[in-house]
């Protein structure tokens, strides 16, 4: 997909805004905004706004991660991101692209996709490409990291309101429970999306977010859409998590 300013090609089809950023309270934002100095140092403090209930809030979503480098991987059948590694997938999947840089709270992210749809309408400036698609990478935490459940909601809420605030999204929870990975704690998350983008034969995804609490620093992310025209390619994501594992 294309971002409304088209200043670089956004090939996931899996970034659907739900409109704002997300909200969150007491602790949780004191925890993040350690977070985000921890990885790109003193910042302006995020925009205060105000819930309908009237309770004072603090937006923490960042409008991109921390520029790091990639960091050293084995160069092997697999697909390395942070401290998580799924089996590399074959044809038609991409080969392995480590550009991606728009992950909230995200770096070292490998991924792979396949493009399903293109746009050819040359004055739509929403989006170009729609795929299905799946990356693993790191979430880093300056100070600390909090519970992979809380960083689930947190990265999930941002996921959706921090990429398409151009349309309308509905967004029913299927799955949100505990998921442990090689004896690490850690959430895993299944959300049904839904929409009706012009020019676009795709009319929902699920998205799904495994989060792994890697180390006392930082948790590891697994990320997944799959458009309801492209599910012939479910089973290639359903072993990737099946082979998903803790490296390092």
């Amino acid at each position: 997909m294309t971002p409304p300013n088209l200043t670089a090609p956004r090939r996931t089809g899996q970034w659907i805004g739900l409109g704002g950023g997300v909200v969150v309270l007491g602790v949780i934002i004191a925890l993040v905004v350690r977070w985000i100095a921890g990885i790109g140092g003193p910042g302006p403090e995020p925009p205060a706004s105000e819930d309908p209930g009237g309770e004072a809030t603090t937006i923490v979503c960042p409008d991109k991660p921390a520029e790091v480098p990639r960091a050293e991987h084995p160069d092997d059948d697999r697909v390395y991101g942070g401290k998580l590694s799924y089996p590399k997938l074959g044809s038609p999947w991409s080969d392995v692209r480590t550009t991606e840089n728009r992950i909230p709270f995200g770096r070292d992210i490998a991924e792979q996709d396949i493009t399903i749809h293109t746009n050819d309408d040359p004055y739509d400036r929403h989006w170009s490409s729609w795929v299905i698609g799946v990356f693993v990478g790191e979430l880093y935490a300056g100070d600390g990291f909090y519970s992979p459940e809380e960083g689930s909601r947190i990265v999930n809420k941002c996921i959706l309101g921090g990429f398409y605030d151009w349309t309308t999204v509905g967004a029913e929870t299927l799955r949100s429970e505990a998921y442990t990975l090689d004896g690490r704690e850690g959430w895993i998350t299944e959300t049904n999306l839904t929409f009706d983008i012009r020019g676009l034969p795709t009319t929902s995804e699920l998205q799904i977010v495994i989060i792994v609490k890697t180390s006392d620093m930082s948790s590891s992310i697994f990320f997944a859409s799959i458009p309801n025209d492209a599910v012939q390619y479910r089973p290639d994501v359903d072993r990737a998590i099946a082979g998903l594992r803790v490296v390092g």
